[in-house]
């Protein structure tokens, strides 16, 4: 008889082993299941944020929110849009110089002005500017192929296709002048300044941090406020 119940008792065992195992690994999968969670809310913490919501809280634009601070565009960026920003990082910031910097600061006006050639209206993901770039370059292609007759497809065999030196597309900016932007094996370049990070998604709109400080073509920072203003009202005159 007690080798009977023996007997059983090893069979029981033997049985609850799998449904044991089955627990443990579900177990498994709901420990591993919560990071992931809270990886992807932190993926999405900044679309709940405003453009200036975000710029002032990133350690790497300390310079650019002080800017909107000066200038007063931080309630724009934070109400207004959907806007595109071309945000430069603090390094893009002290590769001009503390004196380039410090009396581009002293100078609202110009500092303004700046600011607004980083700014587009509308929402440009890296996925929007890719497209448009190779559109607006494919349909380019295709008035010169028209037009020549097949040479340019020569003369790019002979020498190389444009092509290869990106895909560009040009934006409008709050400042009224336009920005070249080229996108080339996955790389975006925004006139000689590099996107270092793209696509941060906000409640009203998208930023890409660039290594550069970008400078209208009429503004010369080299020059005091009063000269520059002249120049600048020649050019418009």
């Amino acid at each position: 008889m007690r080798r009977w119940i023996a007997l059983c008792t090893c069979i029981l065992a033997l049985l609850a082993m799998p449904f044991a195992v089955t627990a443990a690994v579900v177990g498994d999968e709901n420990a591993t299941t919560t990071p992931g969670d809270q990886t992807g809310q932190m993926d999405n913490q900044t679309a709940d944020l405003t453009i200036a919501a975000y710029i002032a809280q990133d350690q790497n634009l300390t310079r650019l929110a002080e800017a909107l601070d000066v200038t007063g565009l931080y309630d724009a960026l934070d109400t207004g849009g959907p806007y595109t920003v071309f945000a430069p990082s603090d390094e893009a910031f002290n590769a001009l110089g503390n004196e380039t910097v410090n009396r581009l600061f002293n100078e609202t006006g110009n500092l303004t002005m700046v600011l607004q050639y980083h700014v587009v209206e509308g929402e440009y993901t890296s996925a929007n500017l890719t497209s448009m770039a190779e559109n607006q370059t494919g349909q380019q292609n295709q008035t010169g192929n028209q037009s020549d007759d097949g040479i340019s497809d020569i003369l790019g065999g002979l020498f190389g296709d444009e092509n290869q030196t990106g895909n560009m597309t040009t934006l409008q900016t709050l400042y009224g002048e336009s920005l070249n932007v080229t996108v080339s094996d996955g790389e975006i370049m925004v006139e000689n300044a590099t996107v270092t990070m793209k696509d941060i998604n906000t409640t009203n709109g998208v930023i890409h941090i660039i290594d550069q400080v970008l400078v209208p073509p009429d503004l010369n920072l080299t020059v005091s406020e009063n000269q520059t203003e002249m120049a600048g009202n020649a050019t418009a005159a």
